[in-house]
């Protein structure tokens, strides 16, 4: 799609009402809207120091060894760490060597909790005091890589060996682990070139965690080769291995192969478990390959593989998604006779088919069921129930189970509150809609886009457009950024009634904030100003688009059939806005 450029726009079009860099300042519209305030409460945090005894400790001075020990233990067991720092340096005042294991507990730790320099301080105490070990030196290694300071991990990795202790495969592995977890392959491959230049034995883990990474960054080529360098070493590989590559040639659409490599490691007597083969039922069901899905089961079943929960919920989700509804509550049955106990992924696609079928009492049927099994139901299936619910115009018994939501222990999350907005705005209940919004805010609950997408679009369906501007800004300064469908949205408002000139300053903001506009973007602006009177300036406009290759040639045709009719342009719904 090509960048939007201000030169396009034909000459006859004059901008006389221009949004302006100052009118799309940030002013907090969002909270004015919906009438509401969101008051943040500021937790405050006691920090121990040297200096600070914990609370009920009086330490005399015969304290025993044992005791700062048992101490020790409590403190890191309940994660109040602060005090653990504050008795190992009290232990080395009393002439105490730190316990290596506790520290290394304790450097864990503060890394968990972010606080990486008192997991440092802990070091510097053991190294200077005690007697650190390697376990202790992986886990500074590994609190570095994960909070991605690769260069302090470095370092540490340098000191150990400065010291004369020598790096394991452990040692190795958290690094490449970590370096693979952040999508860092290359920093992975030099830390594995390294482990093997220190005479280290690369493991199974090690290869596993190289060859998860490369299926992940879609290399099955390069995973397989790895399996194969793997094999050349003589190590043999285990089920997280085998599963992997068979994942990686699903992801790639290579069913057909993942279903020939696990015949073969059959034939070798590797027996494959139950996730691999669920790995590729899953594959070959999405693909409506039912035949080859049943012959995979008889065989897993004929090895002694029984099936899982996890398998049955992919039949059932099979099943629904081809409209064979009855066949998944068959499946659910055969669970229960098997004597196995269904969970929220097997009950969750019967209940969204029966709402879409429209057979709510169904639907609420099976929510029961899901308890009365002692499984909860989670806030997807109460949202699927609820978007039902209002989408047939039962918003008030929506309200009344969304009501219930914290008695059961399932709080709703912002696509509840979504969905309960939207019905009520569109049933004429505004006011009670607008209160939805206000409680999402003050229960601390972030709106997201599609929050802020369904007050724009609503706003603008009631001709609300200048509101529904000032929402926009309030949300160009939140965390949650325009997509190109809120300035669709926006650009349909405006158009709508025929503030051409606003619609392309918001053009012009949007290109100048990043935001790409797609081809329902440029249809919404030519046929706004063709609405708006200036038919040939719109079909100039639309003719540069197509040279730039912004529209399409059928989208043109339609340009050319639609100005000559000018009640085309009443049927225009906000669904057009909506859609990439």
């Amino acid at each position: 799609m090509a960048l939007f450029s201000v030169e396009l726009l034909p000459r006859g079009i004059l901008l006389t009402t221009r949004i302006t860099k100052s009118k799309l300042y940030p002013r907090q519209h969002f909270r004015r809207v919906v009438n509401c305030q969101n008051h943040e409460h500021g937790q405050q945090k006691v920090k121990l120091s040297t200096e600070t005894i914990p609370p009920n400790v009086s330490l005399s001075f015969d304290f025993k060894e044992t005791q700062f020990i048992k101490l020790l233990k409590t403190s890191c067991s309940n994660g109040k760490f602060d005090d653990a720092l504050y008795y190992i340096e009290c232990m080395i005042n009393k002439g105490f060597k730190p316990d290596v294991r506790l520290c290394t507990k304790l450097i864990k730790g503060f890394f968990g909790s972010r606080n990486i320099g008192k997991a440092v301080r802990v070091m510097q105490l053991l190294e200077k005091h005690g007697q650190p070990d390697v376990f202790a030196y992986n886990a500074m290694i590994s609190g570095f890589s994960k909070a991605n300071q690769i260069e302090n991990a470095n370092r540490v990795l340098d000191g150990m060996k400065s010291k004369g202790f020598s790096p394991d495969v452990v040692t190795y592995n958290i690094m490449i682990g970590n370096f693979c977890s952040k999508g860092k392959l290359d920093l992975a491959f030099k830390a594995f070139d390294q482990l093997v230049k220190d005479n280290c034995q690369p493991t199974v883990v090690t290869y596993t965690i190289l060859i998860e990474a490369m299926i992940l960054g879609g290399g099955i080529r390069e995973a397989t080769n790895l399996l194969n360098e793997m094999l050349a070493r003589g190590l043999q590989p285990d089920k997280y291995t085998y599963n992997a590559i068979v994942r990686g040639m699903c992801k790639e659409n290579m069913v057909d192969r993942a279903h020939q490599y696990i015949k073969r490691l059959e034939s070798k007597g590797c027996r494959p478990n139950v996730i691999t083969y669920n790995i590729l039922l899953r594959a070959l069901l999405n693909r409506g390959k039912w035949d080859d899905g049943q012959i995979l089961m008889r065989n897993m079943i004929r090895i002694g593989v029984e099936p899982n929960v996890a398998t049955y919920s992919i039949l059932i989700s099979s099943l629904c998604r081809d409209g064979k509804v009855q066949e998944a509550v068959n499946i659910l049955e055969l669970m229960r006779q098997k004597g196995l106990t269904p969970d929220a992924y097997s009950y969750d696609p019967l209940i969204s088919a029966f709402c879409k079928e429209g057979k709510l009492d169904l639907a609420i049927k099976f929510l029961e069921s899901m308890m009365s099994d002692g499984c909860l139901p989670d806030i997807v299936n109460y949202n699927t129930i609820l978007a039902a619910l209002c989408k047939n115009g039962n918003s008030d018994q929506a309200l009344e189970i969304f009501r219930k939501l914290y008695e059961v222990g399932c709080p709703p999350n912002a696509s509840s509150y979504n969905t309960l907005f939207s019905a009520l705005w569109n049933s004429g209940d505004k006011i009670r809609g607008l209160g939805i919004i206000s409680e999402m805010l003050t229960k601390n609950i972030d709106a997201d886009e599609i929050t802020y997408n369904s007050l724009i679009s609503c706003l603008c369906r009631d001709g609300m457009v200048n509101e529904a501007i000032e929402l926009l800004v309030d949300m160009q300064s939140s965390s949650t950024s325009p997509s190109v469908i809120t300035y669709n949205i926006i650009l349909l408002g405006l158009c709508k009634v025929r503030r051409i000139d606003d619609a392309i300053e918001v053009l012009v903001e949007m290109v100048d904030r990043g935001c790409q506009p797609n081809e329902t973007t440029y249809i919404l602006l030519t046929e706004g100003i063709g609405f708006a009177g200036w038919r040939s300036e719109a079909m100039e406009l639309a003719n540069s688009l197509r040279k730039i290759h912004a529209i399409s040639d059928n989208v043109m045709k339609r340009l050319h059939r639609t100005f000559p009719l000018l009640d085309v342009y009443r049927s225009l719904s906000y669904s057009d806005a909506i859609t990439e």
